[in-house]
């Protein structure tokens, strides 16, 4: 392994609208691509550790051909899709589902999309596609089978016609060699007389999780095991990045490992801060046993 091995990232962000890009440490921007795609909206304008960057509208899916795009009222919720009407009702999301305009167009794989661009391989694939994302990164081929990583939306309860539940999907990218690593659920309180007082805001449906995917690598993959690290520090997954870099640390140069250690070692909080955390956490002690007498 050389230092050229920790360079030369492709990050593919599909549904970037309003996203900020994904952080790259600076060492590794040489030769390193950001490709922004959103039909609706735009990412942020700042560019990030990268000596490229793409911004393209085109309009990905799981196959190409002419489908009709709706943007809403909320450009975030744009697509192909349509949205199930009883659960716009059962969320009161009318507003934020308005149709503003239907337009035919045209479709394209992506494959096809970075090969116009000379690219052939991405490291990290993020999709935020309202439903789409199984059936796009399915259709990615050897750019799925070569990818370290997956950040993607699925959902337990499907919002949009067509869309699959989460364990299929799981199931599915499992089987083309992703392990889960996280999710972060989002919970959705149905609109009833009592929605806007809910003391707990887990009181509700888990609708949908955004969840990171990481490739199966072999123990003799160093380079691939060195590059989930950068990759994974980046997406605040410090301690299984660490563990990572623990399993190919004597087998790197000293000059990759003295870079790569400062992205799994974890941030320290402001001392300021943690005073804080321990006040509020003492604070709550005491009203629990206070609670308790009262009981």
């Amino acid at each position: 392994m050389e230092l050229r091995d920790l360079r030369g990232f492709t990050v593919v962000n599909l549904g970037s609208g309003g996203d900020e890009p994904f952080a790259l440490p600076a060492w590794a921007r040489n030769g390193s691509t950001l490709v922004d795609v959103d039909a609706a909206d735009r990412p942020a304008a700042i560019s990030g550790n990268y000596e490229r960057r793409l911004t393209l509208s085109d309009i990905v899916a799981g196959s190409p051909g002419v489908r009709e795009f709706t943007t809403r009222s909320f450009l975030s919720v744009s697509g192909l899709l349509e949205p199930k009407p009883e659960l716009v009702e059962k969320y009161a999301l009318q507003e934020y589902f308005a149709v503003v305009d239907r337009t035919l167009v045209q479709t394209r794989t992506l494959p096809n999309m970075l090969a116009e661009h000379g690219i052939g391989h991405v490291d990290l694939l993020k999709t935020d596609l309202e439903g789409l994302d199984l059936e796009v990164l399915l259709a990615c081929g050897r750019l799925l089978e070569r990818a370290y990583c997956i950040r993607c939306e699925l959902r337990f309860e499907p919002f949009y016609e067509g869309e699959p539940k989460f364990h299929d999907a799981l199931t599915a990218l499992d089987r083309r060699g992703f392990d889960l690593l996280s999710l972060s659920t989002e919970t959705w309180q149905p609109a009833t007389p009592y929605r806007d007082t809910l003391v707990d805001r887990r009181d509700g449906q888990t609708a949908w999780a955004d969840c990171i995917l990481i490739r199966r690598l072999t123990a003799d993959d160093v380079v691939g095991r060195a590059r989930q690290v950068v990759l994974l520090s980046g997406l605040a997954q410090r301690a299984v990045a660490a563990y990572l870099l623990g399993t190919v640390a004597d087998r790197i140069p000293r000059q990759c490992r003295d870079l790569l250690t400062p992205l799994v070692t974890p941030v320290q909080p402001a001392a300021q801060g943690s005073q804080l955390r321990r006040l509020a956490r003492t604070v709550r002690g005491r009203l629990r046993t206070l609670a308790g007498r009262d009981a």
